[in-house]
């Protein structure tokens, strides 16, 4: 009896996990970001510095497909993917090369793919890309271009409803690659002595504060708690005309509905982005 008991409690326990499982909603978030038209009446100052953009729970969603489209270029014998080093290139340039999985193959890029590549999937198990079959802003995207806008990142992803508190923020980068300055020391051994000078040499890692950057760079997280909130903290990159790199932040915090088509608006970047029921 006791046995029967626990069996029933379990029994019990473990259809209302299920119940609320099932019962909690998802959506499907599809985004477009994209360059403005410069024009020559925007007189805002877009030079205040500002502090690095941070966030707890941060996922990255986007590397693994950008990653796989590089593997894919360096097997299809692109060389701008070639992973070898660069010395060992420069000395072995006639020799194939292998496309192993786990090479950065970000690295390589000196603009990233609009869209990153993501498989089909179809459940809500966890927090996921959208493949390029499942997005529909193929019109929009068309309409965009053929108003001269240019677009660089075309994606979305699916996620269950959460708090404020336990929503990650989702991580965004995209477009060009904003190098940093190259050391004049490694420029001078090249003059001196050539590439094979560098064999030889060792040179010290660059700080984080000189790595590169993206044209788009930043945090997206959406939470629920009755309506949509989306908030969003991006950095868009874009050349001045004495050639410097400038910098401009949009920050923004926004209640949506979902089904509607919303538009965030900024003078050097836009961002239209449509939130939608998943299985609800």
């Amino acid at each position: 009896m006791k046995q029967l008991i626990t069996n029933l409690t379990l029994t019990f326990w473990l259809s209302t996990l299920s119940l609320n499982a099932n019962a909690e909603r998802w959506f499907e978030v599809e985004m477009i970001a994209f360059e403005q038209q410069p024009t020559d009446s925007l007189r805002e100052d877009f030079s205040l510095v500002h502090p690095p953009i941070e966030g707890k729970r941060q996922l990255d969603l986007l590397s693994e497909g950008f990653n796989t489209q590089g593997q894919q270029r360096c097997l299809e014998g692109d060389p701008d993917f070639d992973p070898r080093p660069f010395i060992q290139q420069m000395s072995n340039a006639g020799n194939s090369w292998g496309c192993d999985a786990s090479h950065d193959y970000i690295a390589r890029y000196d603009t990233l793919p609009v869209s990153p590549y993501a498989d089909s999937q179809e459940h809500m198990d966890n927090i996921y890309l959208l493949s390029k079959q499942q997005l529909k802003f193929e019109d929009v995207l068309k309409k965009l271009q053929r108003r001269g806008l240019k677009p660089i990142l075309h994606t979305g992803w699916r996620f269950p409803e959460q708090s404020q508190r336990k929503a990650p923020f989702i991580k965004i980068f995209a477009g060009k690659r904003f190098k940093s300055p190259v050391s004049q020391r490694f420029l001078d051994t090249i003059e001196q002595n050539g590439y094979l000078g560098l064999l030889d040499k060792r040179f010290n890692i660059q700080t984080e504060a000189d790595e590169d950057h993206w044209q788009l760079e930043g945090l997206i997280k959406i939470h629920v708690k009755h309506y949509l909130y989306v908030t969003s903290n991006l950095d868009i990159r874009y050349l001045m005309d004495d050639g410097d790199t400038q910098k401009a932040r949009m920050s923004q915090f926004t209640r949506v509905y979902s089904g509607d088509i919303h538009y965030l608006d900024h003078p050097k970047l836009g961002i239209i982005f449509q939130i939608r029921k998943y299985k609800h």
